[in-house]
């Protein structure tokens, strides 16, 4: 799998970046030790074993410790995945 993750912050003037990736990284491990290397099938709430359902289970892990997250690309292969989005009107995955 390729997880690719989406952040919308506001601009620091002095630092020159929106977020610290290594804040980022600190906050989402919890997240990716629960998938990496584990059997998916069994993660409760992950529903179907399909790239969408991973994303949807991916955001309500990560969603609450990284409020800024807006998107997520997650990929089985190269070409063959789902993009979750969500914005005022809730989550949507784009066909």
């Amino acid at each position: 799998y390729t997880l690719r993750l989406h952040l919308t912050a506001p601009l620091d003037a002095v630092r020159g970046w929106a977020l610290d990736f290594g804040d980022v990284k600190e906050l989402f491990t919890p997240v990716f030790l629960a998938l990496d290397h584990q059997p998916l099938h069994e993660l409760p709430g992950v529903g179907d074993n399909d790239p969408a359902s991973l994303a949807r289970w991916i955001r309500a892990q990560a969603a609450p410790k990284l409020p800024q997250l807006d998107r997520i690309d997650l990929y089985e292969t190269r070409g063959c995945g789902a993009i979750l989005s969500w914005g005022e009107d809730g989550p949507a995955l784009p066909i």
